[in-house]
């Protein structure tokens, strides 16, 4: 089997595990964003991101930056994984805990790939992020819309002295 149809049957067995879940307590709502977070980073599904971000989502990042609603966060995942095409994400740990109209979301995970794109710093270098040492984490404000849940407040932070020792000739 080639590798890309491998790749076409997980991303359609991640994509059919979303759409059976109804995600409406604690665990479940867990899985549908734990499903959805791999499906964005290891497959570039990125239009699932306005699927899970609301329109109107207030996401600050570590770096001082601020991206406002789903089509920033698509930009700046875009670029991400545009220098690093080979991206794979390994989350670390996943939870929620209910609050007054939602939940909040914790995530911490692990990149791994290879600079083999341009990126904000430059040209590709070929160094690698090295997983442990790309240590990333988020913490989301969830709430129920009429189609679903979405984010509508994020803090992520990455790891970014790194990624530009990483990208930086």
């Amino acid at each position: 089997m080639y590798k890309a149809d491998r790749m076409y049957q997980e991303m359609m067995a991640l994509d059919q595990q979303i759409k059976a879940l109804q995600p409406d307590g604690d665990e479940t709502v867990t899985e549908y964003f734990r499903l959805y977070t791999l499906l964005i980073y290891n497959y570039a599904w990125l239009g699932s991101l306005y699927d899970i971000y609301d329109p109107d989502a207030v996401i600050l990042l570590g770096n001082g930056r601020q991206l406002h609603g789903a089509a920033e966060m698509v930009q700046n995942t875009t670029q991400l994984l545009a220098a690093f095409p080979d991206l794979h994400l390994t989350l670390a740990d996943i939870f929620v805990t209910p609050r007054d109209n939602g939940y909040q979301l914790y995530r911490r995970f692990y990149l791994d790939g290879t600079n083999l794109g341009f990126s904000p710093y430059g040209a590709p270098t070929g160094k690698p992020l090295e997983g442990r040492k790309a240590l990333c984490q988020s913490m989301s404000t969830l709430e129920r819309k009429p189609d679903g849940w979405k984010i509508t407040r994020e803090f992520t932070m990455y790891p970014e002295e790194w990624l530009q020792q990483v990208c930086a000739p």
